[in-house]
C-alpha cells in the first residue's frame, strides 16, 4: 500500500528528468532561438495543435511588457516549456516547418517535414483548415510582397539605366570638351613657341643694332679724329 505513491513519486519525477533533459537542448539554443524565431509565425500551429491558448498567444504577441521580437520568443519558449513533452515535441515540429536550420541546430538532425501524430491528431477538420488558410494568406502576402519588390526592382532599373543613358551623354559631352581642350592647348603650345621665336630675333635684332650703334659711334669718333690730323697736316704745311 505505501509502495505504489513511491513508486508513482518516482515515475513522475523521471519523467520530470526526461522533459527537463529534451527543453535542456532548447535552453542550450535558447539565444539564438529568441534572436531569429517570429513567435508571430509559430502561434497558428502552436494553438491549432491546442499546445496554447488564446490567451497565450495575445500575451506573447500583444503584451506591452514584451517590446522586441527576441523578448516575445523568449516569452513563447518560457510558456512552451511549461507544456513539458507534448510543448517540446510541437515547438520542433512547427521549428521543422518555418525554421528548418534551427531545427536542426537545436535536433542536430536534418528536418524531414514529417510530423508525429501529436500535432495532427489535435489538429480537428476545421482547425486544420483555419491552419491551411493561415498559410495561404501568408503565402499570398508573401507573393504580393515579392510583386511589390518585383515593381520597386524594375522602377530601380529604368531609374539605373536612364542614369547610365545620362552617363554615357555626359561621357561624350566630356570627350567633344577634351578634344577642343587638346586643341585649344595644342593651338596655345604653337603661339608660345611663335612668341619665344619673335622674341628670340627681337633679342638678336637689338644686340644687332647695340652692335651697329657701338660700331656707328667709333666710327664718328674715327672720322673726327681723322679731321683733326688733317687739319693739323694743313696748318703746319702752310707754316
Amino acid at each position: 500500500m505505501h509502495t505504489q505513491p513511491h513508486q508513482m513519486d518516482d515515475c513522475l519525477e523521471t519523467l520530470k528528468d526526461e522533459e527537463e533533459a529534451l527543453w535542456e537542448n532548447v535552453e542550450c539554443n535558447r539565444h539564438m532561438l529568441s534572436r531569429y524565431i517570429n513567435p508571430a509565425k509559430l502561434t497558428p500551429y502552436l494553438r491549432q495543435c491546442k499546445v496554447i491558448d488564446e490567451q497565450d498567444e495575445d500575451e506573447v504577441l500583444n503584451s506591452h511588457m514584451l517590446l522586441s521580437k527576441i523578448s516575445r520568443a523568449g516569452r513563447l519558449l518560457d510558456i512552451l516549456h511549461t507544456k513539458g513533452q507534448r510543448g517540446y515535441v510541437v515547438f520542433l515540429e512547427s521549428l521543422e516547418f518555418y525554421y528548418p536550420e534551427l531545427y536542426k541546430l537545436v535536433t542536430g538532425k536534418e528536418p524531414t517535414r514529417r510530423f508525429s501524430t501529436i500535432g495532427w491528431k489535435r489538429l480537428s477538420s476545421l482547425g486544420l483548415t483555419h491552419f491551411l488558410m493561415n498559410e495561404i494568406i501568408k503565402l499570398q502576402q508573401q507573393v504580393k510582397a515579392k510583386d511589390v519588390q518585383r515593381c520597386e526592382l524594375l522602377a530601380k532599373s529604368r531609374q539605373l539605366e536612364d542614369e547610365r543613358k545620362q552617363l554615357k551623354l555626359n561621357k561624350i559631352e566630356l570627350l567633344t570638351f577634351q578634344e577642343r581642350y587638346n586643341k585649344m592647348k595644342e593651338e596655345r603650345n604653337n603661339y608660345n613657341d611663335e612668341l619665344i621665336k619673335v622674341k628670340d630675333e627681337n633679342y638678336n635684332l637689338a644686340m644687332r643694332y647695340a652692335q651697329l650703334s657701338e660700331e656707328k659711334n667709333m666710327a664718328v669718333m674715327r672720322s673726327r679724329d681723322l679731321q683733326l690730323e688733317v687739319r693739323e697736316t694743313l696748318g703746319t704745311d702752310l707754316v
